[in-house]
């Protein structure tokens, strides 16, 4: 049940209730009779009160004086005055009771009697005429109302009393306070619609009085609760135009806004809502949020956004204030409407809101929190090709470059860091497209981005890894020179940042993208020289970077490409003592860039020293000969500073040493012929006779070798006459042998052909014979000796001959090593394919037959040789029979391994230990068959240089059986070419 709070007046009724002393007994008419007075006497009687100790009296004993007291007054004024203020003693009573409740736990069967009394009484109110006896009855029933429950109070009473007491005075103050506490009475006894009427009736008879504007209030919160609108708007404008001092001027402010709203007429409730908050605007209780001002602001706050969007939104905003001025509190406006339209899931709404503040106040302190709010509401709807746009929007009104950002460096802290996460999401959205697209002029999009992100202070934490990204964007828009500068400034201007190296390192690269255009040689010397110093920076503080060993490198070529030998030599003695070692082609490279740089130099003794360090390492056959070569000449260089300064005998031996160190050396022949030449102009003959004439013997087609043309076997040649041409050419070659030896050798070799064109196979075998008996080299001349003697052999069925010179083939060219050209290269690897075959059918004859042991260990002993043969062929290096020798290796694993599996068992097997020991066949055969794949595709991969003959082929089809998957199909091959930068 609805409760009102007692009335002022009601109250002071109940104080002078408890004031008041009751008679020791009986009435006061009855204690006047007694005391032989009357009512005319007590208006004469002197009053004289005494200070005296007083006994709490409840609200229930003062309405029993007032009852006793009505009895005495016939005057209706007065009899109506005491009859209000029983009504109000009656009310407060009730009030009163509602606080026992607790106390009257002990007094249960009291309260049952005096109900069953109560009940009776009230019986007897209801139905009597007599006005006197109804207020006697109701003064009875008073004095038990306290003792009964509170819902067995009957408010009636004091609705009653105050009905009589407007139906017996006249007076304009007490029949609006009647009418207010009647109404009271009503709403406490649930009776609203009755309540609303006494309220109805006091505002209308007594407009004036002091109840009304209370009542008029309530009038309008009654029809506002129920839905009339209409009705409530009037009742709380009546409020208004009483004046903003009154106490519900606020209220009826917010309610008449409201009232509007509800009606649909939100323009008109703006004016209330406005009022209210101009009224409230500035009060110091605002800064207490919980105070119900603050929230009173803060609602209407809300419910002005809502009548907005209900208009025309944030444009109706604008246009208000445009009209009416500008408030401090504005700003929380735009923001309510937006959290309005937010909460509606009205996003681009919310977004527009918060974007017209910004645009009506562009430079407000508050437009960057707008700017933001806007951004989120494109985010929290879910609309990205709206978020990008507003961030770059951000960043142009309050970044950097701004008039906002010069303006307001006080509150830019404020927002930086948004500002700055914006400019980074925009880089790395256009550097996702411009990856995606590939072009170079994509990448200026996120290079501005991330330039104004770098520009932007303060220093973030990520600032290292942006300026790295920023720089990555340059390189890929060809924008080389500026992507340098960012680069090294990722490098070497964030010392904590954990991927320097790799940013000082694309550097480079890009210097290289730009000496790799085209360039004016001026330029081109100039970003060299610049690449040079940069490369060296990074070398300082990047020493363990991956790529040092490669900077290294690169550096010394540059300074190579400049003319810079020294200064080549120095990086390269860098790159050879870095520790740990580089990879062995970078040792290679290193130790060559010193001695050809120390050769260069003309410091040949140093020279020296480092071709000897470089030979120590794997090189390349070419290059070992080209190495091996230098260094005879760094020797050679050091005998012509000796003979130079004077020093002959220490020239002289140096001469010597350079066929000591490196025998096959062409500056041999000259260091030997000017060793001779200083024996013999110091008179030495002793010394110079052996070198003559081991020089005679080792270069015989040398022009310093006196040679006699073989004019007579020239003559039997041309009359056919071979034979004798044959005879006289071996006594030429005999007649000068140790004068001059190749004149002795050609005649010698010479009389061999001729006895081929005489077709006599047995001379010309003992001639070829001969002639490698006496020369066994040149190895051109020898290995073609030896395979003439092959054909030859085997043409006389002498097969045992013809096996001998095979292998002697094969001999040569282990002998001339280096020496070997491509023509005893290749008739060594003749021979030995030669030699390998009839081991290799001797292989495939041998069957794997019980016992296995032995067949096993008599075919792989076969196959041992075979492979030690065909391996012999390969290493020579012939293509033509590498490959064929590589398909022959791995056939012998294939059939090895195809062998075992089909290889006899043992008698006697149940069919589980046939199958173990099948099982145990496959287990060793799949080594082999390994191994036979592994040769055969790597024979097969010799395509990719270009090398396809039948063996390769043959590979090809072997690997289709045994990889079918993979090989047994067609494939388009296509050259390509492979270019590294």
């Amino acid at each position: 049940m609805k409760r009102f709070r007692l009335h002022s007046l009601a109250a002071a009724m109940v104080a002078l209730g408890g004031c008041a002393s009751a008679p020791p007994s009986g009435t006061l008419e009855q204690q006047a009779r007694f005391g032989g007075t009357t009512l005319a006497d007590l208006e004469s009687t002197d009053i004289v009160i005494e200070e005296q100790q007083l006994e709490s009296a409840s609200t229930q004993d003062a309405l029993n004086s007032y009852r006793q007291a009505a009895e005495l007054f016939d005057d209706p004024q007065r009899r109506a005055k005491t009859l209000r203020r029983m009504a109000d003693l009656a009310l407060a009573s009730a009030t009163e009771q509602d606080m026992q409740i607790a106390q009257q736990e002990d007094e249960q069967l009291e309260q049952k009697v005096d109900q069953l009394v109560y009940d009776n009484t009230m019986s007897q109110v209801n139905t009597t005429d007599d006005t006197e006896r109804k207020l006697a009855l109701l003064d009875l029933a008073g004095t038990m109302s306290p003792t009964l429950a509170d819902e067995d109070v009957d408010y009636s009473t004091a609705i009653q009393l105050y009905q009589e007491l407007l139906n017996s005075t006249n007076d304009a103050n007490e029949r609006a306070e009647a009418y207010y506490l009647l109404s009271k009475a009503y709403a406490m006894d649930g009776d609203l619609d009755k309540a609303r009427s006494s309220l109805d009736s006091l505002v209308e008879q007594y407009p004036n009085s002091e109840w009304a504007l209370e009542s008029q209030f309530r009038r309008g919160e009654m029809l506002f609760s129920e839905g009339d609108y209409e009705y409530a708007e009037k009742a709380y404008a009546d409020v208004i135009e009483r004046g903003e001092r009154n106490e519900f001027y606020n209220q009826a402010l917010y309610k008449h806004g409201w009232s509007y709203y509800k009606l649909g007429e939100y323009e008109r409730a703006q004016d209330s809502f406005f009022t209210l908050l101009d009224n409230l605007n500035g009060q110091a209780v605002l800064a207490d949020n919980t105070s119900m001002e603050s929230k009173l602001f803060g609602d209407t706050q809300r419910v002005v956004s809502l009548s907005f969007s209900n208009l025309n939104g944030a444009k109706s905003v604008k246009a208000w204030f445009a009209r009416n001025g500008n408030r401090d509190y504005e700003p929380a406006i735009y923001r309510t409407l937006g959290d309005v339209y937010l909460n509606q899931e009205r996003f681009r709404d919310a977004a527009e809101t918060y974007d017209m503040f910004v645009q009506v106040y562009p430079d407000s302190r508050l437009a960057p929190e707008f700017s933001t709010l806007q951004i989120e509401s494109y985010q929290k709807g879910g609309f990205p090709t709206l978020v990008l746009p507003a961030k770059e929007k951000f960043i142009d009104h309050y970044g950097v470059n701004s008039e906002y950002w010069n303006r307001h460096p006080d509150i830019r802290q404020q927002y930086v860091d948004l500002l700055k996460g914006h400019i980074l999401d925009l880089a790395e959205y256009h550097h996702v497209l411009a990856q995606k697209s590939g072009k170079p002029a994509d990448y200026q999009a996120p290079a501005r981005w991330y330039k104004e992100y770098l520009d932007t202070p303060p220093v973030s934490a990520n600032q290292g890894d942006v300026n790295h990204r920023y720089a990555d964007v340059l390189f890929a828009a060809n924008d080389y020179p500026a992507a340098i500068a960012q680069f090294e400034r990722t490098a070497y201007g964030y010392p904590e940042h954990t991927t320097g190296g790799d940013a000082a390192f694309s550097g480079l690269v890009a210097y290289q993208k730009i000496l790799d255009g085209e360039l004016e040689p001026e330029q081109a010397t100039l970003w060299r020289q610049q690449k040079i110093a940069s490369a060296q920076k990074f070398g300082q503080h990047f020493p363990q970077h991956p790529q040092a060993t490669n900077v290294l490198h690169n550096t010394a070529e540059d300074q190579l490409a400049l003319g810079d030998v020294e200064g080549a030599v120095k990086t390269a003695g860098i790159l050879v003592s870095r520790d740990p070692a580089p990879a062995p082609e970078m040792l290679r490279y290193g130790w060559a860039t010193i001695a050809n740089g120390e050769f260069d130099l003309g410091r040949f003794k140093v020279s020296e020293l480092a071709y000897n360090k470089l030979l120590l390492l794997e090189v390349p056959p070419e290059k070992r000969a080209e190495y091996r070569e230098k260094l005879a000449l760094s020797i050679y260089r050091q005998g012509e500073q000796q003979r130079d300064q004077g020093n002959l005998d220490v020239a002289a031996a140096t001469f010597l040493r350079v066929g000591e160190a490196v025998p096959e050396a062409a500056v041999r022949k000259n260091a030997e012929f000017d060793a001779a030449t200083l024996f013999i102009q110091q008179q030495r003959s002793a010394d110079a006779i052996p070198v003559l004439e081991a020089f005679r013997q080792r270069y015989p087609n040398d022009p310093l070798t006196d040679t006699i043309p073989d004019k007579l076997a020239v003559a039997y040649e041309q009359q056919g006459n071979y034979t004798a041409a044959a005879g006289e050419l071996t006594l030429i070659a005999a007649n000068h042998k140790g004068e001059n030896d190749e004149l002795a050798r050609q005649a010698m070799w010479r009389a061999a052909e001729m006895q081929d064109r005489a077709e006599k196979p047995q001379a010309s075998i003992a001639l070829y014979e001969q002639y490698l008996q006496e020369w066994p080299q040149p190895y051109d001349f020898r290995s073609e000796a030896q395979f003439r003697l092959v054909e030859l052999n085997r043409k006389t069925a002498n097969s045992e001959r013809e096996t001998y010179w095979l292998k002697q083939l094969v001999t040569s060219y282990r002998d001339a090593g280096n020496n070997a050209d491509d023509r005893v290269a290749w008739l060594a690897a003749y021979a030995s394919f030669t030699l390998a075959e009839p081991n290799f059918q001797e292989f495939n004859r041998i069957k794997l037959e019980q016992p296995l042991k032995t067949s096993l260990a008599a075919k792989t002993t076969v196959m041992k040789t075979a492979l030690a043969d065909y391996q012999a062929v390969a290493q020579i290096g012939v293509a033509e029979y590498a490959t064929a020798a590589n398909y022959k290796i791995g056939e012998m694993y294939r059939v090895l391994a195809r062998d075992l599996i089909k290889s006899e068992r043992p008698n006697g097997m149940d069919e589980l230990e046939l199958e173990e020991y099948t099982m145990l066949l496959e287990d060793k055969a799949l080594p082999y068959e390994d191994q036979a794949i592994d040769i055969l595709i790597a024979n097969a991969n010799l395509v990719t240089d270009d090398i396809y003959d039948q063996w390769v082929k043959k590979s090809f089809t072997a690997l289709a059986e045994l990889i079918p998957g993979r090989y047994a199909k067609f494939e388009q091959v296509e050259s390509y070419v492979d270019i590294i930068y």
